[in-house]
């Protein structure tokens, strides 16, 4: 049986260095993504061949998620999923507005928490029959659920909220031997954080270089994460010898939050 792991949002950043590094380390790889070219672009840079295949689809879309995950996974593949990596998410701004249509809300809580719900939900029954004895589910948060900032309500509230998805889903799986648990990232070097510095730019009248300099400079380390750094860390959660951490948002941000 090919150990396989699910990865969303597997089509750029976090989610395309997770999938490299899980292939690396010679597991099969689902990657889900909205759009299957940046998913086929990933693919091409895995070790492994076709042991990994593509499903580009909605990560909220129930049904679809159901049908594609149960056409991979059906009886006679010879996979097994023992890791899911709830990645997929967006960012950015929102403003309350009387019509939805006006403001983000709705959108970002639908990608944010309702998607990575459907995706734990989903790979739940896959991962309770595996045939070891603990499997793993990572969601990924950020270090924005530590703390609020203006202009992100929405973005701040889902990457909270899935903080206590993860602690529930912890308590209901434990049993399974599903261990269940968030990532926190600060800034990390990914184009959607790119795209956040160089708003934060354009509002105080510098360049993105200036702006990105002024956000390290408030950093201990002094430094942003690399996509790759936060791959190894899920890779390590999923690992064989992690089998005592669950129900945790484990903070990986160049100090700019400490408990």
């Amino acid at each position: 049986m090919q150990k396989t792991v699910l990865v969303t949002g597997a089509g750029s950043g976090i989610g395309r260095a997770t999938a490299v590094r899980l292939a690396d380390d010679g597991f099969a790889v689902l990657l889900v993504g909205r759009r299957l070219e940046a998913l086929e672009e990933t693919r091409s840079l895995m070790k492994g061949g076709d042991g990994h295949l593509s499903m580009a689809l909605d990560v909220s879309d129930r049904w679809a998620f159901h049908d594609g995950l149960a056409d991979v996974m059906g009886n006679g593949r010879g996979r097994e999923l023992v890791g899911v990596f709830a990645n997929a998410g967006i960012g950015g701004a929102n403003g309350f507005a009387l019509e939805a249509s006006e403001d983000r809300w709705d959108e970002i809580m639908r990608v944010n928490v309702t998607g990575v719900y459907v995706t734990l939900q989903t790979a739940y029954p896959y991962l309770k029959a595996a045939d070891q004895a603990v499997t793993h589910a990572v969601v990924t948060s950020s270090v924005l659920a530590r703390f609020g900032v203006p202009g992100q309500s929405a973005y701040v509230t889902s990457k909270t909220a899935v903080l206590g998805l993860v602690r529930s889903l912890s308590v209901e799986w434990g049993a399974d031997g599903i261990l269940v648990n968030a990532i926190c990232p600060g800034w990390v070097e990914t184009a959607m954080a790119q795209a956040s510095i160089q708003r934060m730019a354009e509002a105080q009248g510098l360049s993105y270089e200036a702006c990105h300099a002024q956000q390290c400079a408030v950093l201990p380390t002094g430094r942003m994460s690399q996509p790759s750094e936060v791959a190894d860390f899920v890779a390590w959660l999923m690992s064989d010898e992690q089998r005592g951490i669950t129900g945790q948002g484990l903070d990986m941000n160049n100090g700019s939050w400490m408990s």
